[in-house]
């Protein structure tokens, strides 16, 4: 006689499968769903996108319940004192396993689904991420690499790192003089340089407007020398923009990390930095110290244009 634990045995694999479908559905959508509340995404598209997958999660753990209680009821019927003819146990037998094949391929085809979706997030929260226009990472992203940073060196699991501040000199007359699409392209050009001349930096950000925010692992003297060359570079070549030749400079401010309850000084330090720069004639660099803002290279010329 087929005992229940032969049953149990023969259609497992399947239901094991189908229950191993319905977990990992189910722990995307958490997974997700602490992505969308860390990274601040489209809420509503995400939303509906989980609402979907609950969707699926719900039927498809409805069916494997379902399953189960056949089962469950048909291992009674077999174990019992008159249990059921063979040809019995066939038909329940051959009932479960087509309706298990119906689940495989249903589970198959929510399997590709979910790839669709999982790619569509993924979309967002790059998206969410990054500034459109540019292509670097945004303001947002900009400030939770910060505090990320800042926590580690709290902890003691990291070391100290370097602000710099950038800001496109005159932008306002480029927009003026050439017209708002030369100053976006202007935009993009400056994004490229910075990201191509600060290497080895944990971010290239644009931190709003025409002004870029890069966070270094150097030293603050280092890391203002490799703004001071990136500055020259950007200076000594005319950037195309719709169609035009435009001659553009940055001004830079730097500060290091140091003592602070906060990430509130460090940007401060820098923004004082940078203005120290622009109001200096600008196409220059100033880094903080902590006591005040410097010239990199003869703070004895720093008037000169």
């Amino acid at each position: 006689m087929i005992t229940g634990n032969l049953i149990l045995f023969a259609v497992g694999a399947g239901l094991a499968a189908a229950l191993l479908a319905v977990g990992g559905l189910a722990g995307f959508r958490l997974g997700v769903r602490r992505q969308a509340q860390d990274g601040g995404v489209d809420r509503q598209r995400l939303l509906r996108l989980l609402q979907e997958l609950g969707t699926w999660t719900s039927e498809y753990s409805g069916n494997v319940s379902r399953y189960q209680d056949q089962l469950g009821a048909l291992s009674k019927v077999v174990d019992s004192d008159d249990g059921p003819s063979r040809p019995q146990v066939m038909v329940v037998l051959e009932e479960i396993m087509r309706t298990n094949q119906d689940l495989k391929q249903r589970l198959d085809a929510a399997e590709l689904q979910l790839d669709k979706q999982t790619r569509q997030i993924e979309s967002y929260l790059s998206e969410a991420r990054t500034d459109a226009l540019t292509g670097l990472a945004n303001r947002r992203a900009f400030d939770q690499r910060l505090e990320e940073l800042f926590g580690a060196y709290v902890k003691g699991n990291g070391r100290s790192f370097v602000l710099a501040l950038i800001d496109i000199d005159h932008f306002k007359k480029i927009n003026d003089q050439y017209g708002h699409q030369a100053g976006d392209d202007v935009l993009r050009q400056v994004a490229s340089a910075i990201a191509a001349q600060i290497e080895g930096s944990y971010l290239v950000a644009r931190f709003g407007g025409e002004e870029f925010a890069v966070l270094l692992p150097t030293p603050l003297r280092l890391a203002a020398e490799r703004a001071d060359k990136m500055r020259k570079a950007i200076a000594a070549e005319s950037l195309v923009a719709d169609g035009q030749a435009i001659g553009v400079s940055i001004s830079v401010g730097l500060s290091e990390l140091r003592e602070d309850p906060s990430t509130a000084p460090l940007v401060r330090r820098a923004d004082e930095a940078l203005y120290a720069a622009k109001d200096m004639g600008r196409n220059r660099v100033y880094y903080h110290d902590g006591t005040a803002p410097a010239l990199v290279g003869a703070p004895e010329v720093a008037s000169e244009a």
